[in-house]
């Protein structure tokens, strides 16, 4: 019986680390010049730079739970919002318990112009016992990999990903329905 429990973990660890070794990796956009990780788009939208900045604003404040924390730079007359925000990552232990593996600092940067408006986000650390840049996590080579990094990038971009979606749909103009009866 002992040796079937223990063919039986010895089975499952070998396909947990070979479906690990098969996931492929997420695609998470580099800057060619500064070589990190940067999510940043020029999006064409109706409205002034005063008109913009209001809506980014009102995302800002609808996104994060901190909004204050978050937005370090607020400037109207510029048209600029920057800030840092973090992300909170898991990864899964032996047990299959889901666990913290750290929290993800990211640079926010929104800038409004008249008829146009452009996010960046950049600067990705990843703080556990001390801050790591996240592009350390591509290397497959280093001596202290470990499989969950390729999580932590999945996740990272994920959330990042979602963040646009969202962004996007809040600067949006309202629609205003009429109360016709």
């Amino acid at each position: 019986m002992r040796k079937l429990i223990i063919f039986i973990l010895l089975c499952a660890s070998v396909i947990s680390l070979f479906a690990q070794q098969t996931q492929p990796s997420p695609q998470l956009p580099v800057d060619p010049d500064s070589k990190l990780i940067t999510y940043k788009e020029v999006v064409n939208q109706d409205g002034n730079k005063d008109f913009l900045y209001d809506r980014g604003a009102e995302w800002l404040r609808a996104y994060y739970l901190s909004p204050v924390s978050v937005a370090k730079v607020q400037d109207k007359v510029n048209g600029k919002i920057e800030g840092t925000a973090r992300i909170p990552l898991y990864y899964q232990d032996e047990t299959g318990l889901k666990r913290d593996a750290g929290i993800v600092y990211y640079d926010l940067k929104l800038e409004f112009k008249d008829g146009k408006y452009r996010y960046i986000l950049t600067n990705f650390h990843l703080k556990a016992s001390s801050m790591y840049p996240l592009e350390k996590y591509f290397n497959k080579s280093d001596p202290a990999y470990n499989p969950n990094w390729e999580s932590y990038l999945y996740q990272t971009d994920t959330t990042m990903r979602s963040l646009i979606v969202n962004l996007k749909k809040g600067m949006l103009p309202k629609v205003i329905k009429k109360d016709e009866w």
